[in-house]
């Protein structure tokens, strides 16, 4: 009985990381600057300085979406709070690290 409970109730996290995740994805320009030093750059530019936890944040790569897009890393976002940026300027940020 335990079993099927923690199984509904991951499956229901999983649905909503995804629902929060795929909207953000599909905001991020197609021309903004990508990968390592895009996501370090959008930081960097959003006021924060870009140290040694910025930097480990942002390499870890967004993650490609079946349906296409880009979703941001949770390790990135995790790094990026952790180091003192802003929960929108990291997830945007995430984004970008592909």
């Amino acid at each position: 009985m335990k079993a099927r409970k923690a199984t509904r109730l991951l499956s229901a996290a999983g649905i909503t990381a995804a629902a929060v995740l795929i909207p953000v994805a599909a905001a991020a320009p197609a021309s903004a600057a990508t990968g390592y030093s895009g996501c370090k750059t959008y930081v960097g530019a959003s006021g924060y300085t870009v140290g040694p936890k910025v930097s480990a944040a942002c390499a870890n790569k967004a993650l490609k979406m079946p349906l296409g897009g880009w979703a941001a890393n949770p390790y990135c976002l995790t790094g990026l709070i952790n180091a003192g940026v802003d929960t929108s300027t990291a997830q945007t940020a995430c984004v970008r690290a592909h």
